[in-house]
């Protein structure tokens, strides 16, 4: 069996959650047979990366995004006029990239072609003998559509691809009406592109299982299926590791859009009730590439402290009192909060932030969309160690019995080869 794995950026190194789900993919699939060859063809995100190529992966075609007037004709015509391809599709497709990956596929000739996310799906062969999978990641246009309710707390829809746009195109869209008008016409499109592609893949992925669910709903699709990130749980540690009660945090690359607004929204609406009653209690920021307005709220706000990336993040979490995750918009299982709760650390977040997890509330975690009940949450849980213990070992319990390892390798078993089978691992 031979996999050609078709990325956006390179799944590799694992150094934010959408790389480290990618490279548990491909790590649990090399579980499911050593022989398995995964070749990876990606756009780069970063040329140092390609220096050290993790094992697991046999060879990586480095694929060359589309020239400026190649990005403006796939807008104009497949985007404006036929309102074929969504935005991020057009910004993405190239012929010569697609006469490069019909080259690899005619000389490798894989057995399986994984896509990850739609902005790739144009890459389809013709008359394909093998098994064509789309890994969706999660539902974009849902993303978007709830991302315009919270528009204000976004300095740039672009997020963290705003470098590779010039300057005057940052500048001409940097209006919140025009930003609106954006995501609304993006979200629309690829709805219909969504539904659209489905018919002509074998297996359709998601991220959540309960997105896997809503999607084969509307597709009429039993192609669907939900293959969460796993994680490991030590369970020889009965309670928790030592804390700093004053430290409350939250992780996530901080020039995305839904970890920025949920920074904002936490900063302007909760910390300030947290911080009336225990003015000790800390906020820090964790991850990387903070943009300015984010950088800005440690003077803005008393006891918010901007950290940026580190070493240790494990432990840095671990020894946190209460980890938060105030989305107010997203789509899909957060990662940072099924990690959060298998580091044996307690969690308050949003709905948003605890979609597609089976929790009870109020006895694995504290859930809640009211200001003022997340941050009497979070003064519980830094008041009373006893409440603090029982939520954050029965989150670990959780994230032991829904994200084991075993069941993503028996659903990327199914995936590949048709059939279940029950890991040894």
């Amino acid at each position: 069996m031979k996999i050609l794995f078709i990325t956006n950026k390179l799944p590799f190194p694992a150094n934010d959650g959408r790389k480290n789900i990618l490279m548990q993919y491909i790590q649990t699939i090399k579980e499911i047979d050593k022989n398995i060859e995964v070749i990876n063809a990606s756009f780069v995100d970063d040329e140092k990366y390609l220096k050290n190529i993790p094992t697991k992966i046999s060879k990586v075609k480095e694929l060359k995004r589309p020239s400026f007037l190649e990005k403006i004709f796939n807008i104009l015509f497949y985007s404006l006029i036929l309102r074929q391809w969504p935005l991020q599709v057009s910004l993405y497709y190239s012929r010569k990239t697609n006469n490069t990956l019909l080259s690899l596929i005619k000389n490798e000739h894989p057995t399986h072609i994984i896509y990850d996310m739609v902005r790739v799906a144009p890459y389809i062969p013709k008359n394909f003998s093998g098994k064509l999978i789309m890994n969706y990641d999660d539902l974009l246009s849902l993303r978007y559509s709830r991302q315009i309710k919270y528009i204000d707390y976004i300095p740039s829809i672009l997020g963290g691809v705003a470098s590779n746009f010039p300057k005057s195109v940052q500048h001409l869209i940097s209006g919140k009406w025009i930003q609106k008008q954006i995501l609304k016409f993006e979200s629309a499109l690829l709805k219909k592109y969504e539904i659209k592609i489905a018919t002509k893949f074998n297996s359709l992925i998601f991220t959540s299982p309960k997105e896997a669910k809503s999607f084969k709903e509307q597709t009429k699709s039993n192609s669907c299926i939900g293959i969460p990130m796993s994680y490991e749980v030590n369970f020889n540690m009965s309670k928790r590791l030592r804390y700093e009660n004053n430290r409350i945090v939250f992780v996530g690359k901080m020039d995305i859009p839904h970890n920025v607004a949920a920074v904002l929204y936490f900063c302007e609406k909760i910390f300030p009730l947290v911080r009336e009653q225990n003015n000790n209690i800390e906020f820090h920021i964790i991850g990387k590439d903070p943009i300015q307005v984010v950088r800005e709220l440690e003077k803005k706000y008393d006891g918010v402290k901007v950290i940026g990336p580190v070493d240790d993040l494990k432990g840095l979490v671990e020894t946190s009192a209460v980890f938060v995750a105030p989305l107010v918009f997203g789509t899909g299982i957060k990662t940072k909060v099924i990690e959060a709760l298998s580091y044996n650390v307690p969690v308050v977040s949003t709905s948003i932030g605890a979609e597609g997890i089976s929790f009870s509330n109020g006895l694995d975690m504290f859930v809640t969309d009211n200001e003022t009940e997340f941050a009497n949450s979070i003064l519980q849980l830094v008041s009373s160690t006893e409440l603090n213990n029982n939520i954050s070992s029965n989150g670990k319990k959780l994230v032991q019995k829904e994200f084991s390892k075993s069941a993503m390798f028996n659903k990327w078993f199914k995936v590949l080869k048709g059939k279940e089978e029950v890991s040894n691992t």
